[in-house]
């Protein structure tokens, strides 16, 4: 598949191409956004309470407890992260063809990031494994002093590949996910609501606020991508997805459903239409001035 479909594919082949792979990407958007779910719930289920033991060292515990279901998690992120590279690069191909001012080298971080950052998971979770049989397998393990050898086991046996393909992966599909969804609203291809909602994620995955918002956000985001590649959007896909060329994506008019350009032209982006005019009021005739005065 060329990276660069606006200089070997005509805009006709380029909407065959959209149109056969739509569904693919679709399936890899709905898998991705099932599988980040999936894969986080597992993480989260095998932390559970232990008297008197701080937030770190009982992870380590829970981790040596339920090994298995850990990398098992790790493993359906890591997945779900390998199906970016599909959704990303069927919306980079999109764009590209409607906007030829889109840096090619895009295409670069479609490949890599999410392959970093699948990779990574992965990595991570063994890298906790063998920190967590070296945590419960010693003392101490409650209070302070367990913590603080908590903490002195990770920074001792922390893996250097595993780190630094975690942030470079975490900040190539954060760039992806702020990047890609603006350029698609620009030309047409996301609403605004999408567009926004994919640069949420992305400020959440490399910020790290709330750990778990950002994964519910990005597995929702791509349920609903998925859907639009299929033609399933609510109100229908914006007119640049049939046309191949960049126009704005049809705007609420209130009860009215959607606004759609007047004249068979496409309206310019933050353009407001022009409401018909109006039929000017009839002027009211003079009422002739009564020549009887008021008598006295």
């Amino acid at each position: 598949m060329a990276a660069d479909p606006s200089a070997t594919v005509s805009r006709p082949e380029q909407l065959e191409w959209e149109a056969r792979l739509s569904r693919p990407a679709a399936a890899a958007a709905f898998a991705g956004g099932l599988m980040v779910l999936a894969g986080t719930a597992l993480a989260q289920s095998i932390l559970e309470q232990r008297p008197r033991v701080e937030p770190l060292p009982e992870y380590l515990l829970a981790v040596n407890d339920s090994r298995g279901t850990l990398i098992a998690g790790r493993a359906l992120q890591g997945a779900a992260a390998l199906c970016l590279i599909l959704v990303f690069y069927y919306l980079f191909r999109a764009i590209v063809t409607r906007d030829p001012r889109m840096p090619r080298w895009f295409v670069y971080l479609v490949f890599a990031g999410p392959l970093m950052y699948g990779v990574a998971q992965v990595l991570g979770a063994l890298q906790q494994v063998d920190v967590a049989d070296l945590f419960a397998a010693g003392e101490p393990i409650m209070g302070q002093p367990g913590d603080n050898r908590a903490e002195d086991l990770l920074r001792e046996n922390s893996n250097g590949l595993a780190v630094g393909l975690s942030l470079a992966g975490s900040v190539a599909v954060a760039f992806l996910f702020v990047m890609l969804p603006l350029r698609a609203r620009r030309v047409g291809l996301l609403s605004p609501f999408m567009g926004i909602l994919g640069v949420i994620t992305g400020v959440l995955l490399v910020l790290q606020l709330l750990p778990l918002v950002p994964l519910v956000i990005q597995a929702f985001w791509l349920g609903a991508v998925g859907a639009l590649f299929l033609g399933k959007w609510p109100g229908g896909r914006g007119p640049a997805w049939e046309s191949g060329t960049a126009e704005p994506w049809p705007r609420p008019a209130g009860r009215g459903g959607l606004l759609a350009p007047r004249g068979g032209r496409s309206e310019e982006p933050g353009a407001v239409a022009e409401s018909e005019p109006e039929a000017a009021a009839e002027p009211e005739p003079e009422r002739p001035h009564s020549r009887k005065r008021k008598r006295k």
